[in-house]
């Protein structure tokens, strides 16, 4: 297979939004996106979950979920159990692009990402997570510099050079941000400390660009890639000061701190525009984030976990030679990154990796030659090993990346005892493992890691949901029976038991009853797009359609980006007489939700009463690739193939049917989260 790509530069914006992005392009303050985005394709990229920014990272990077990469957490314990250190590179146990691509004899350079730390030795210039992350407050405070940091050993010392102190960030510099810095009262704990915050964070952005661009112009490449991550740092201190204003927020604060999240993309669009100049026009450019940010109404209280900021939808944008220009890509996730930069090298896609290939972002699609596995091709990923001795540097530079981490919330202060605290961090890894396997639809081998977690801490309500969530999946009545009983004994007002009264009801062929149950969630949380899209699900099972249109729209109106909404109303608004409305949804639904077979299955449905046979047909055969045996499916290419002149294989078809067991569904697991 040929190339198309000759270089090939991948930048990672942890937690950009297009609902950020698109009044910022409609009044021309990104223009070096704008460009990227006229010369190429954009749209929304599916995330994963759990939304943790280590393993969507690592996923993006090697194309496979958790379960297979290996990476379930920001910590892991330290080999000798002296405490936790951030995770390394050493968690990961498959290839990333990177590899891939050093093994392929491309030249190659990394920036940045998560669990880069200690750097892999490739043929190039390696930056690992930790070369950015700055302690202290002044500029005489000690910024040690790990010696796994930045691979060759020859461009460690000019690298360090470039760093930038977050004590070197004077304030005009802030005005950018904060036009009315100067006005603060800068004595006042909460304010300095937002200052000191943002100084860090603008610190860290431009070191690593520093060092990243210092490298692109002095270096040749073949693959580049760089992960900035302040986006999403800075939105978890100043997104609750971005317009509209919250009612918990003071006039004062609201007016001083509303332009931060704005003026943080449009510095994010200036570094853009060094890294497009850089490349150059011939070279392909990808654009992603791993997920989205919470920015208007939905925006979470001041005690929610970190994640719970994050959206199910980042931004992908390509640019290059032999893609479409300015052209809205539909279907993308995060698993499809890596497949596709294969693609466009013109190297085989493993087998084992669960993406696709964004054919549809090419102006003539290649052919995609696979392989079983990258894991069997040359080399293991060269990364330190974990048994190699640390300096003092080494130490100093984990615990500044520990420290940070704990001031987003995102790990618990370690506390005096060292054991305990690996235990809960080995226990979050596992739950993460649990996360990873429902959302992969495999439900099943998420049970018991949830009953073990259940018995290890049962004082700990977040497993016993879990354990309620995997059950619903995979459909264990007795087991979300035992999560039930065990959460109300625990917190008989947790939100999530009318949640699983309902699902028991559905598992016990009670729909009126689960919809009561749901009701009462609802009164609960009346704001949870996800919630009403599940009292929609029952009142199309109860052929309740207007009730089902109810709920269905309020969802799409809680949160636009939501692919089951538009496949209830897809279900609904034909049986109200309303059937192009439903055509709309149902296409839309899959637009952003490739893999989702029940909604090209209802596309084709529609599309057969509207009398477009050539068009159903491709429906169908779209749900037989994704569920192949799908009974339904394939009764109507059985009626459908001899209309558009194709009896032969309507033959082939009846006879596919007298030897299937049993009419196989093609949903998708219940989503629980």
């Amino acid at each position: 297979m040929s190339a198309l790509a000759r270089k090939v530069l991948l930048i990672g914006w942890d937690a950009a939004d297009w609902g950020m992005i698109h009044p910022l392009l409609d009044a021309g303050r990104m223009p070096h996106l704008r460009a990227l985005l006229e010369g190429g394709v954009m749209g929304n990229l599916l995330s994963l979950q759990p939304m943790l920014s280590p393993i969507l990272w690592t996923s993006i990077a090697t194309g496979k979920r958790a379960w297979q990469h290996g990476v379930l957490g920001f910590a892991e314990p330290q080999p000798d159990g002296s405490g936790l250190r951030a995770v390394q590179s050493t968690a990961r146990r498959c290839k990333a692009l990177w590899n891939i691509l050093h093994e392929s004899g491309r030249r190659v350079h990394t920036a940045g990402w998560y669990a880069s730390h200690p750097v892999e030795r490739l043929d190039g210039v390696a930056i690992s997570n930790q070369f950015a992350v700055a302690p202290g407050r002044t500029p005489n405070d000690p910024w040690p510099l790990s010696t796994e940091a930045v691979h060759p050993p020859g461009w460690r010392d000019r690298l360090a050079e470039l760093r930038i102190h977050p004590g070197e960030i004077p304030l005009h510099f802030l005005q950018q941000f904060i036009p009315r810095v100067h006005e603060l009262n800068r004595m006042h704990a909460d304010v300095a400390g937002l200052l000191q915050s943002l100084r860090k964070r603008l610190a860290e952005c431009l070191t690593l660009h520093a060092a990243f661009t210092d490298v692109l112009e002095h270096e040749p490449w073949d693959f580049a890639t760089v992960y900035y991550e302040s986006i999403d740092h800075i939105g978890h201190d100043f997104m609750a000061f971005h317009p509209p204003k919250l009612d918990r927020l003071t006039p004062e604060a609201f007016e001083f701190f509303r332009h931060v999240m704005d003026e943080t993309y449009c510095y994010h669009d200036l570094l853009l525009g060094r890294l497009l100049e850089l490349a150059g026009p011939e070279a392909h450019v990808v654009l992603v984030s791993d997920h989205g940010f919470q920015h208007d109404h939905r925006r979470p209280g001041p005690e929610a976990d970190p994640a719970e900021w994050h959206r199910n939808f980042g931004v992908f944008a390509a640019r290059g030679p032999g893609l479409h220009a300015d052209t809205v890509l539909h279907g993308a996730t995060l698993l499809d990154v890596a497949p596709t930069i294969l693609t466009l090298f013109g190297l085989p896609v493993g087998e084992d990796m669960e993406g696709k290939v964004l054919l549809n972002a090419f102006v003539q699609p290649p052919a995609v030659e696979r392989i079983p596995s990258w894991e069997r091709v040359g080399e293991t990923p060269a990364a330190k090993p974990a048994s190699a001795p640390l300096t003092a540097d080494d130490l100093a530079a984990s615990q500044a990346v520990l420290q940070q981490l704990v001031e987003l919330g995102y790990l618990p202060a370690p506390g005096e005892d060292a054991a305990r605290d690996i235990a809960l961090a080995v226990a979050e890894q596992r739950f993460n493992l649990a996360a990873v396997q429902l959302d992969a639809g495999r439900p099943a081998e998420a049970v018991p890691i949830a009953q073990a977690l259940m018995r290890e801490f049962p004082d700990q309500p977040r497993f016993v949901v879990l354990l309620g969530q995997a059950a619903v999946a995979d459909g264990q009545r007795e087991v979300l029976d035992e999560a039930l009983v065990r959460l109300t004994e625990l917190r008989p007002e947790h939100r999530q038991i009318p949640l699983f009264r309902g699902f028991a009801a559905l598992l016990a062929d009670d729909p009126a009853a689960a919809a009561q149950a749901f009701a009462e969630a609802a009164q609960r949380e009346p704001n949870d797009p996800w919630l009403h899209g599940v009292i929609g699900r029952v009142r199309l099972r109860l052929r309740d359609w207007p009730g089902a249109r109810v709920a269905f729209e309020r969802s799409l109106r809680l949160s636009a980006d939501n692919p089951e909404a538009h496949y209830g109303l897809s279900v609904a608004l034909p049986r109200l007489g309303e059937v192009e409305k439903g055509l709309a949804h149902a296409l839309e639904a899959v637009a952003q939700m490739h893999d989702f077979p029940r909604a090209h299955f209802q596309l084709g449905a529609i599309l057969v009463r509207l009398g477009w046979y050539e068009r159903a047909v491709e429906a169908f055969e779209l749900v037989l690739v994704m569920r192949p045996g799908f009974a339904l499916a394939l009764r109507y290419l059985a009626r459908l193939y001899p209309r558009v002149g194709r009896p032969v294989e309507a033959a082939r078809i009846r006879q596919a049917l007298e030897h299937l067991p049993a009419a196989a569904s093609p949903g998708r697991p219940l989503q629980v989260f």
